[in-house]
């Protein structure tokens, strides 16, 4: 679906389906990604009848306007987006910066928001200056960085139960295709976000965090220490995924998603 905010461009991906009971499912994508890491999930809750969109952020895939460099200014942004689709109760899920926008955008609007799922979350959400440098320059070194450290072993030997498609190169063509100076802005905003624990604070949501046992950017023991600040919070995580989870463990991410939003 294409709409506007702000006068600018948006995509989604899903539907919205009129007079639904249910929360409207929205997902948000992490660093220099876009709406299609949520592919499988967007179109199992369509299959189902549930109003469903994932969300392109400005300036990253089908979505118009310049890229925002705040965590902040991208929470707002969301909660605009919501009011031009109409949205008024929301299940909010979000991939690692994802996770922080829909975590402050749940703060932000605790009565909008009812149902909160954050994947690959921790905070703080700390960036090395070797990748935000090499992110910086633009550099092919930062994806490298990124694919290394963002992937479980498994996930760097292939692994994946579709044949013919290798979750690393996936991953690093999706990254490939964003703007120059994309990735560094969201990177840095990830840095920069010091308001996690107010927005922790102010949430009512009923919370699930979902971890990969192998992730190393934001580990097992951060995302508990991180879940203990959220009122009515959960852990769940997927053995033997790393943090770019819905690539590498499908199946287990999408089963704890949909428990996560019901």
């Amino acid at each position: 679906m294409n709409f506007e905010v702000d006068g600018q461009p948006v995509f989604a991906a899903g539907r919205l389906v009129p007079d639904s009971p249910a929360p409207t499912v929205v997902l948000v994508h992490g660093a220099a990604m876009d709406h299609s890491v949520w592919v499988y999930h967007t179109r199992y809750f369509m299959h189902v009848g549930r109003s469903v969109v994932a969300l392109d952020l400005p300036g990253h895939g089908r979505s118009g306007g310049t890229p925002l460099t705040s965590i902040e200014d991208m929470a707002a942004w969301l909660l605009r987006a919501l009011d031009a689709l109409g949205v008024q109760d929301a299940a909010l899920a979000g991939h690692s910066m994802g996770a922080l926008v829909a975590l402050e955008a749940a703060g932000r609007a605790p009565a909008r928001v009812s149902r909160l799922a954050l994947l690959g979350a921790a905070f703080p959400m700390p960036v090395s200056d070797l990748l935000l440098n090499a992110a910086k320059a633009d550099a092919p070194e930062a994806r490298d960085m990124m694919m290394i450290w963002g992937h479980g072993p498994a996930a760097q030997y292939g692994a994946n139960p579709v044949a013919g498609i290798h979750i690393v190169n996936f991953a690093t063509r999706l990254l490939e295709k964003a703007q120059p100076g994309l990735l560094h802005a969201d990177l840095k905003a990830c840095n920069d976000y010091a308001h996690g624990l107010a927005a922790a604070a102010e949430v009512r949501a009923r919370t699930t965090l979902i971890c990969g046992t192998d992730d190393r950017m934001t580990p097992v023991p951060a995302a508990k220490q991180f879940a203990a600040a959220i009122a009515n919070a959960q852990i769940a995580t997927i053995p033997g995924s790393g943090h770019i989870m819905m690539s590498e463990q499908p199946e287990s991410t999408h089963r704890l998603l949909v428990a996560a939003v019901a």
